[in-house]
Protein backbone atom coordinates (compact mmCIF):
# COMPACT_ATOMS: atom_id res chain seq x y z
CA UNK A 1 0.00 0.00 0.00
CA UNK A 2 0.85 3.48 -0.49
CA UNK A 3 1.75 5.92 2.22
CA UNK A 4 1.07 9.42 2.81
CA UNK A 5 3.66 10.88 0.27
CA UNK A 6 3.44 7.29 -1.74
CA UNK A 7 -0.52 9.54 -2.38
CA UNK A 8 1.10 12.97 -2.62
CA UNK A 9 3.27 12.33 -5.21
CA UNK A 10 0.79 10.23 -7.18
CA UNK A 11 -1.44 13.49 -7.00
CA UNK A 12 1.16 16.12 -7.96
CA UNK A 13 2.19 13.66 -11.26
CA UNK A 14 -1.66 13.30 -12.13
CA UNK A 15 -1.82 16.79 -11.45
CA UNK A 16 1.10 17.24 -14.08
CA UNK A 17 0.30 14.73 -16.34
CA UNK A 18 -2.99 16.85 -17.07
CA UNK A 19 -1.30 19.80 -17.36
CA UNK A 20 0.80 18.27 -20.22
CA UNK A 21 -2.15 16.53 -21.85
CA UNK A 22 -4.24 19.80 -21.61
CA UNK A 23 -1.49 22.04 -22.97
CA UNK A 24 -0.78 19.91 -25.85
CA UNK A 25 -4.50 19.57 -26.90
CA UNK A 26 -4.60 23.28 -26.48
CA UNK A 27 -1.60 23.79 -28.65
CA UNK A 28 0.29 25.98 -26.16
CA UNK A 29 3.83 24.38 -27.32
CA UNK A 30 3.16 24.87 -31.20
CA UNK A 31 5.30 27.90 -32.45
CA UNK A 32 2.73 29.81 -33.56
CA UNK A 33 1.22 32.47 -31.61
CA UNK A 34 -1.26 31.56 -29.32
CA UNK A 35 -5.04 32.67 -29.63
CA UNK A 36 -6.05 35.38 -26.59
CA UNK A 37 -8.66 32.85 -25.78
CA UNK A 38 -6.46 30.01 -25.35
CA UNK A 39 -4.18 31.69 -23.06
CA UNK A 40 -7.26 32.66 -20.50
CA UNK A 41 -8.38 28.88 -20.93
CA UNK A 42 -4.90 27.98 -19.73
CA UNK A 43 -5.22 30.20 -17.15
CA UNK A 44 -8.10 29.27 -15.76
CA UNK A 45 -6.88 25.63 -16.54
CA UNK A 46 -3.63 26.62 -14.00
CA UNK A 47 -5.37 27.84 -11.19
CA UNK A 48 -7.70 25.13 -11.52
CA UNK A 49 -5.01 22.87 -11.42
CA UNK A 50 -3.03 24.49 -8.72
CA UNK A 51 -6.09 24.43 -6.05
CA UNK A 52 -6.99 20.47 -7.11
CA UNK A 53 -2.80 20.03 -6.13
CA UNK A 54 -3.19 22.56 -2.71
CA UNK A 55 -6.51 20.69 -1.62
CA UNK A 56 -4.98 17.34 -2.20
CA UNK A 57 -1.71 18.07 -0.24
CA UNK A 58 -3.58 19.51 2.23
CA UNK A 59 -5.77 17.03 2.56
CA UNK A 60 -2.98 14.00 2.52
CA UNK A 61 -0.26 15.98 4.75
CA UNK A 62 -2.65 16.93 7.68
CA UNK A 63 -5.56 14.24 7.52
Amino acid sequence: MLGKFGILIAILALVLLFYVVISLGAGAFKKDGVKPETKRYLKSVNILLLVVALVGSILVLFL
